[in-house]
């Protein structure tokens, strides 16, 4: 059976639990139905059978007497009360000796009557009980459909306490013959009904298996795509359930993965077209010296110096982001003042401001402690103060603001015009980005330097953005929490 069922396709294994859920859930309703139908049926049929007692009622009330309660002349002699049961229940009766019992002046009690048939087999099913429901004669059957009728006294009221119990059970069978008919004739009923609902919950089971099923085929087919390489495939969602969640997370999960299989290309194209130009220069000045075309002078030897330099950085640089993309960017944090590090960039940057003709200003008038990786936090400034001087024209103006706020430290690089526009400004973090045309300075550079910014201000738990300065020119804004959490420590609080 359970390789019966690892076998079944999902459309299967669906159909069949519901088809045998709605199979069972009918068959015990069914049944349960079937047998409370036929006892409240007997039931029913013991209370109307007991409510035409009214002719053995009054005769049992007539004939009480007060001061020999219990009627000895009827329980004494079990006969005589059969026979009184019979001279006194209507439909033993024909109506003549009906009319003929009325005009009689006295109850018929202990007379002999001829020998009625016995339909009902009242005479196995009635019994006679006292005030307080004791037995005093007749059938001593009992039973859950056992029904009792009081007998009250002559003229007085019904809420009066009765002076006796007509008992009656059910026949045997806990139905009588005259309801056979009817009982069959509703289980037929509810068997049709039952066979009606089954057939209805199959088509129902079968239909609610395709309808899961369709989106788990066309999920399927879109794995085996984006694992074959296809990322440009998406599935069309027109559901609003968990089913159209998880469609609208696998076309994020192809969008994610489109992007970086893009971004991906486009770091190998621009890795490589970055490392041929300083490539072709060094090729050019060597292959020069081999041909004896040019000599190894001190300029020419300074040129290949500065190519390789440049090649050395932008490997640097590469090999930067690089562990940054594999999360491999580690830091070493200590308490440090950031006024001491800024003072240190500054004055490296100094002299290169000057020669561009740019004022260089820094306010920063207060300590500004910091946990932080002191080295990773110079190559932030250097590299932020080497682009405003890059791409500033002269004369022009470069302001550097430090300061603390709440428990961040912020840190902002305003320079004068050019300034990028707008529509592009988001994307001066990318890598290998440059917008040359915008800038009137001297071009050059890897094009990673505010990439690498970003990972250094995302590996201290920061935020950096870039947008249009009031000097006219760029500012960029960086921020900075004073305080590291450390990871473990976040991976908790976050978990927590």
């Amino acid at each position: 059976m359970i390789r019966f069922w690892k076998r079944l396709s999902l459309t299967g294994k669906i159909f069949t639990a519901v088809a045998t859920t709605s199979t069972i859930i009918v068959i015990v309703m069914a049944v349960l139905v079937g047998l409370n139908m036929r006892a409240g049926f007997a039931r029913y049929l013991v209370q109307a059978e007991i409510n035409r007692f009214d002719q053995l009622e009054q005769t049992l009330a007539a004939t009480y007497d007060a001061s020999a309660p219990d009627w000895p002349e009827l329980t004494e002699v079990p006969r005589k009360w059969r026979l009184f049961v019979k001279e006194n229940f209507r439909p033993w009766r024909g109506r003549k000796a009906q009319q003929s019992q009325r005009d009689d002046a006295g109850p018929s009690v202990g007379r002999p009557r001829p020998r009625r048939d016995d339909p009902l087999r009242l005479a196995a099913r009635i019994s006679l009980l006292d005030a307080n429901g004791a037995y005093l004669v007749g059938s001593k059957r009992r039973g859950p459909l056992f029904t009792k009728r009081p007998i009250r006294a002559v003229d007085a009221a019904d809420d009066s306490a009765p002076i006796g119990w007509i008992g009656l059970s059910p026949p045997e069978g806990a139905v009588g013959p005259a309801d056979t008919v009817f009982f069959w004739g509703q289980i037929r009923s509810l068997v049709l009904a039952s066979a009606f609902a089954l057939a209805l919950s199959a088509v129902a089971a079968f239909f609610l298996a395709r309808q899961f099923l369709a989106p788990v085929k066309s999920l399927a087919a879109g794995a085996s795509a984006l694992a074959a390489g296809d990322y440009a495939n998406r599935m069309e969602n027109d559901r609003y359930d968990e089913l159209g969640d998880l469609i609208e997370h696998f076309n994020s999960l192809a969008e994610n993965l489109e992007a970086a299989e893009n971004a991906e290309r486009q770091w190998i194209t621009d890795t490589s077209h970055e490392l041929q130009t300083p490539l072709a220069v060094l090729r050019a000045e060597i292959e020069a010296l081999q041909d004896g075309v040019r000599q190894p002078t001190d300029s020419v030897l300074a040129g290949l110096h500065s190519s390789i330099m440049r090649l050395s950085y932008l490997v640097g640089d590469i090999n930067t982001l690089s562990r940054t993309r594999e999360g491999s960017f580690s830091l070493s944090p200590a308490r440090c003042d950031l006024r001491d590090i800024i003072d240190d960039a500054v004055e490296v940057a100094k002299p290169g401001f000057d020669s561009s003709n740019l004022l260089f200003k820094v306010i920063c008038n207060e300590p500004l402690m910091l946990d932080c990786d002191r080295h990773r936090i110079r190559q932030l400034l250097d590299n932020l103060l080497e682009n405003a001087r890059r791409y500033t024209a002269g004369p022009g103006k470069v302001i550097l603001v430090a300061k603390s706020e709440a428990a961040s430290i912020s840190i902002s690089l305003d320079d004068t015009a050019p300034c990028p526009p707008e529509n592009v400004i988001e994307r001066l973090f990318e890598r290998f980005y440059r917008v040359e045309a915008s800038r009137s300075r001297e071009h050059g550079g890897s094009g990673l330097g505010l990439s690498i910014c970003k990972a250094i201000v995302i590996a201290h738990d920061g935020t950096i953005e870039a947008k249009r300065s009031d000097l006219g020119g760029l500012k960029v804004a960086v921020m900075l929490p004073q305080t590291r959490i450390p990871p473990e420590k976040k991976d908790t609080k976050d978990a927590g």
